[in-house]
């Protein structure tokens, strides 16, 4: 799903898109410096990899996203959430979810067959093998 960013007013545009078990729900609003802020909720269920045994299984997914959007090259600096730019005058929700997915997998996991073997289920753990 693509949005183009002169779409994207200052008012507040509701965004939806799914892709693969994941979502992104929130907001799209034209920012400071010719910026868009996403303001997004993404949840639901993403295949991993443990990091001990190897074998993969099911991550939930429930996290807030704050990113800034830019039509083209960005050459400031923002401490309040990462840049991502955009070449085509659009939005591309599949590059992000695509992007923030691919973050996801590449982080350390530890499926819960392996914590409970270490002594480290503190009962706490979204992790589920299937």
């Amino acid at each position: 799903m693509k949005i183009a960013f002169k779409k994207v007013g200052p008012n507040k545009k509701q965004v939806h898109y799914e892709k693969e078990g994941l979502s992104i729900d929130g907001t799209l609003q034209r920012g400071e410096k010719s910026l868009v802020d996403l303001g997004a909720r993404m949840s639901g269920r993403i295949e991993v990899e443990c990091i001990r045994c190897g074998e993969p299984f099911w991550l939930d997914v429930d996290e807030a996203l704050h990113l800034k959007l830019s039509d083209g090259v960005y050459t400031g600096f923002d401490e309040e959430a990462d840049v991502v730019e955009f070449y085509d005058g659009s939005i591309d929700m599949e590059e992000i979810i695509d992007s923030e997915s691919a973050s996801i997998k590449l982080d350390y996991h530890i499926c819960p067959a392996c914590k409970q073997k270490e002594g480290e289920d503190d009962g706490s753990t979204k992790e589920t093998c299937e």
